[in-house]
């Protein structure tokens, strides 16, 4: 691939946020199009929407050139496309293969967004439809390219903590006893969308990233609200009441990683920031990601107020260490990032993006890392192993 040819994307789900709330359907808006719209690798040639109308509207609404930026209405009409390279499906889990098999049919390149789809078994038909067309593939597991799990992997690879011992998660997201309207599928497991697939998943992909992967493990996956009230997020009243919720809202995880270090992981979903809950901005708060990792020479710990994924990036960000020899706690400086002209939510997907091109050589193979659909499948594989041991079947 030529190093001055930009790729040609065909964007899949381009929505509005409902009333500002950030949701999957509008995760292209949020967090794909600022880094697209500047890019120098890419470019926008088409996008698809639930109706050729919704599509041209959304051209419109998001200052995209109509006489560039061709709408398609069906996901045959995107995979039709020549111009058309790469692939990018930012909608609801269980609607990804359905957008993007007949693209992957065509032989254009994929991107999708975590989880795959709805589940392990759609998720492999996937990865192997990929490899039997020879298109290539990533998908969006970002966290991997954030600055903590840089710098993480930095100061353990440097030995300022020594050999890793053991590292304690400990994460509150939000849930419980109620859900937000945008959101309210994730009370639906078979959907495939919820804490438990997109929060574990992204969290178990970012500290395996900074640590290394799982040899052994053992979990806990419980349900304590099997109803949850649907409320609206801007209003934060309710709006439907006992709604009917098979997806579990803990999960405690325990694993021995491939380095003999032992790692505790924790997902809450606290009421105290659930949808109905006072405004961030008038409640104290304890961080929404608390990350102690213990070492032979000292610790690091990380602590997020805003961002319990690692995936979005976040503006509230405590990282510090302490070496054995002094006891002094120190913060530690992530570096500059030369992403932060792009807003936050953009910055990780970007590095997503540019490992991508800058992944594949003349020939377009490729030869940078990036997370791919095995990757994906390794994720979905023990996400389906835990439910089945926990009796979610």
């Amino acid at each position: 691939m030529s190093s001055s040819q930009k790729i040609r994307i065909g964007l899949i789900g381009l929505n509005a946020p409902y009333a500002g709330v950030i949701t999957g359907s509008s995760w292209a808006a949020v967090a794909h199009l600022p880094y697209l719209k500047a890019s120098s690798k890419y470019e926008v040639v088409a996008l698809h929407n639930s109706s050729v109308e919704r599509a041209q509207k959304a051209i419109e609404a998001y200052g995209l050139d109509p006489e560039k930026v061709k709408a398609y209405g069906t996901p045959e009409g995107l995979a039709n496309d020549p111009n058309v390279e790469l692939v990018v499906c930012s909608v609801r889990v269980d609607r990804h293969a359905g957008s993007v098999i007949p693209s992957i049919k065509a032989g254009k390149d994929v991107y999708v967004e975590w989880p795959l789809e709805a589940n392990y078994h759609i998720a492999k038909e996937l990865t192997e439809l990929v490899k039997k067309h020879n298109v290539k593939s990533f998908v969006g597991l970002q966290g991997n390219f954030s600055p903590v799990v840089k710098k993480i992997k930095e100061v353990i690879a440097n030995g300022d903590i020594g050999d890793v011992l053991s590292s304690i998660v400990i994460v509150k997201a939000r849930g419980g006893p109620t859900i937000s309207r945008p959101v309210d599928y994730f009370t639906d497991r078979k959907i495939g969308g919820n804490t438990f697939t997109i929060g574990f998943g992204h969290n178990i992909e970012y500290i395996t990233a900074a640590l290394g992967e799982v040899s052994s493990y053992r979990s806990l996956l419980v349900n304590q609200f099997p109803e949850v009230d649907i409320v609206d997020p801007v209003t934060h009243e309710i709006v439907e009441k006992s709604r009917k919720n098979d997806v579990p809202n803990q999960i405690a995880f325990e694993a021995v990683l491939e380095s003999g270090a032992v790692l505790t992981f924790k997902l809450n979903t606290a009421p105290a920031i659930s949808p109905g809950a006072k405004p961030q901005q008038e409640r104290v708060q304890f961080p929404v990601l608390d990350w102690h990792i213990v070492g032979t020479k000292g610790e690091l710990r990380i602590k997020s107020y805003d961002d319990w994924l690692l995936s979005g990036g976040s503006a509230k960000l405590v990282f510090e260490i302490c070496k054995a020899d002094d006891g002094e706690v120190v913060q530690l400086d992530l570096g500059q990032d030369e992403f932060e002209h792009l807003p936050l939510y953009s910055r990780n997907i970007a590095r997503l993006y540019e490992a991508f091109a800058e992944g594949l050589d003349e020939k377009g193979e490729k030869k940078k890392w990036y997370p791919d659909f095995e990757r994906a499948l390794k994720r979905h594989k023990l996400l389906d192993q835990m439910y089945k041991e926990n009796g979610f079947n």
